[in-house]
């Protein structure tokens, strides 16, 4: 497997779109994560807020890193896919990386009661929980996920890296209406479907191995995992929206599920409809 840095913008075929201007201004990004730390990569007037769901701090940090690495995947000034785009930051994610569903479902309150103040059409969630509890397709996470939908919010969450088990995908991935996303080039790590007989998860899968993105305060790191691959499809999907700003969560999902194409040597249960491609889904633009 190749271990060459993969650089969100270029890999995904972005940057002529960024050279157009669509860049996912005007969008709102909500990252559900260990938060966010300063970084030159993401300027401060497109953070519309922050919200620390763990410790209730007021100043932005991120104390685990994962969330900044996942933040800049979407939203990075020069490496990122949506560069423009405004980014609500709710931590919640401690600093080993951990959280309770109690606590993530006062976020999903939170982000219910809050996201028309600030135009949150999509919530990224790279984080999975694989419990007793969580691993039923209705558990309680899950109806509070099906609400933000039920809201019109996009959901993108990540597969899971439990794979290539059968049937791995991690919760809140294994709620149907959302848009679960596995990694193309982690076949040996990204979680398997399906979720029943008649419902495949991953829906899509993009890069997710060897990830270029920010570290905290300042540079760069690199990452692995479908936490990774989540972003990917938060960015499309902000770049859609600033094109198509009246389109419902259901026609996007669409939409990116139709300009995908195939990975010929993964199986369906752990691709779904495969590799969007940004020149398919912005076919009008350019």
């Amino acid at each position: 497997m190749s271990s060459v840095k993969k650089i969100p913008a270029i890999v995904s075929g972005a940057v002529p779109f960024h050279d157009r201007g669509i860049t996912g201004k005007k969008v709102t990004i909500a990252i559900m994560d260990s938060g966010l730390s300063p970084h030159n990569e993401i300027a401060a007037n497109r953070i519309l807020t922050f919200k620390d769901f763990i410790y209730g701090k007021k100043a932005l940090y991120d104390d685990y890193s994962h969330g900044t690495h996942v933040t800049g995947i979407a939203a990075a000034t020069s490496i990122g896919i949506a560069p423009e785009c405004n980014l609500v930051i709710l931590k919640v994610l401690d600093e080993h990386g951990n959280s309770e569903t109690d606590l993530f479902i006062h976020a999903i309150k939170w982000i219910l009661t809050n996201y028309l103040i600030y135009n949150i059409r999509i919530v990224n969630i790279s984080i999975g929980g694989n419990s007793e509890e969580l691993r039923h397709e209705n558990n309680r996470l899950n109806v509070w996920i099906k609400k933000l939908w039920e809201h019109g919010i996009i959901v993108c969450c990540s597969a899971g890296n439990n794979g290539p088990v059968e049937g791995s995908i991690s919760a809140p991935g294994n709620c149907p209406e959302v848009i679960t996303v596995g990694s193309y080039d982690g076949q040996h790590f990204s979680s398997a479907g399906p979720l029943r007989p008649y419902i495949t998860k991953p829906e899509l899968v993009a890069p997710g191995y060897h990830i270029l993105s920010l570290k905290p305060h300042s540079g760069y790191s690199i990452k692995s995992g479908t936490s990774m691959s989540v972003p990917f499809i938060s960015g499309y999907c902000a770049l859609m929206l600033q094109i198509w700003p009246d389109y419902s969560n259901d026609q996007v999902k669409m939409h990116l599920m139709e300009s995908a194409y195939n990975v010929p040597y993964l199986p369906y249960n752990m691709q779904g409809a495969g590799i969007v491609s940004l020149n398919k889904l912005l076919s009008f633009i350019l």
